[in-house]
């Protein structure tokens, strides 16, 4: 039975070079991480537009500005989702029954 030390010598002597290449996603995997990275950082912007929010303007500075602390991230998105009250003279909402289509 062959000794520890020698087991030793002959794994080390079987791993490959330090100097191989890495074989890895490349560009491809590189333009998907940076566009998935940056649509994630600009979410609450882009919810705060989409759903039309008066204060869209304010929370797309917060987002941009300060949206790279997580702290000014979160803001941006609670004051996405937060109440905003009709404009004057808006009728008020009404209770939608499923199944019928939204005008």
């Amino acid at each position: 039975m062959p000794s520890l030390p020698f087991l030793l010598a002959v794994a080390l002597l079987q791993l490959e070079e330090p100097t191989s290449r890495y074989l890895g996603g490349g560009i491809a995997k590189g333009a998907v991480i940076i566009v998935t990275s940056t649509m994630m950082y600009v979410l609450p912007t882009l919810l705060a537009f989409r759903r039309e929010r008066r204060k869209k303007w304010t929370i797309m500075a917060i987002n941009l500005l300060l949206g790279w602390t997580l702290v000014g991230w979160v803001v941006a998105l609670l004051m996405t989702y937060s109440y905003e009250p009709p404009p004057e003279g808006a009728p008020p909402d009404t209770p939608r029954v499923p199944g019928t289509p939204r005008f």
